[in-house]
């Protein structure tokens, strides 16, 4: 098992986007050579620099064991083993892709996520991403910011936009500098309805 309230993690977590939840990555795992038969091992995660949880695993060739200790808002501490089944795939150009099975409604991912007693797909947990949660005007100011950095600028938008890169070619660089602007203007509107009480009808013109 892993080391004391190693697991305190699974519960305590109000938020609800992937981003703020452990995960399990069948592509790190394969990477790290933890999937021959056999392995045992521990996964670990970090916040900040610092080790914020784990849990033990041990690897067969057509599941994955994972033991954990949970529980939830205080209550008696749990202990869990959770089976987690492969599926493989061919691939066009031979050897094959190993993706997880999410253990409550059998689609194939390659991320499950610890947000309760176990480890699921995102669907189960109904879980986003943190970008579904911005606002539209949030989404365009970085659709913008990103387009001046692409194009070796600064990311504010109140400075000039980016001269055209060397190696560039034109309709790729006035494509996005419409986009841009585009986004940028859409951005701004919607920032003064914000705050203009008479743009919003809560005031006189």
């Amino acid at each position: 098992m892993g080391g004391y309230g190693s697991g305190y993690w699974l519960g305590s977590d109000k938020k609800k986007t992937t981003e703020s939840n452990r995960r399990i990555d069948i592509r790190y795992m394969k990477r790290q050579g933890m999937l021959k038969s056999g392995t045992v091992g521990l996964l670990s995660w970090t916040r900040n620099g610092k080790q914020n949880g784990d849990i033990n695993f041990c690897m067969e060739r057509d599941q994955l064991i994972l033991s954990y200790r949970y529980r939830f808002w205080g209550g008696e501490w749990e202990e869990v083993e959770q089976l987690v089944y492969f599926d493989r795939t061919a691939c066009n150009y031979g050897g094959e892709r190993i993706w997880l099975l999410c253990p409550h409604c059998l689609r194939r991912v390659l991320l499950l996520y610890g947000a309760g007693k176990y480890f699921l797909c995102r669907h189960c947990h109904n879980l986003t991403y943190a970008t579904q949660q911005e606002r539209k005007k949030d989404r365009l100011i970085k659709k913008a910011q990103a387009i001046r950095e692409r194009l070796g600028g600064s990311r504010n938008l109140l400075e000039p936009f980016p001269k055209k890169p060397k190696g560039m070619h034109w309709k790729t660089y006035w494509r996005l500098y419409s986009e841009a602007e585009k986004a940028s203007f859409i951005s701004w509107s919607m920032f003064l309805d914000e705050v203009s009480p008479a743009r919003n009808g809560n005031g006189d013109f």
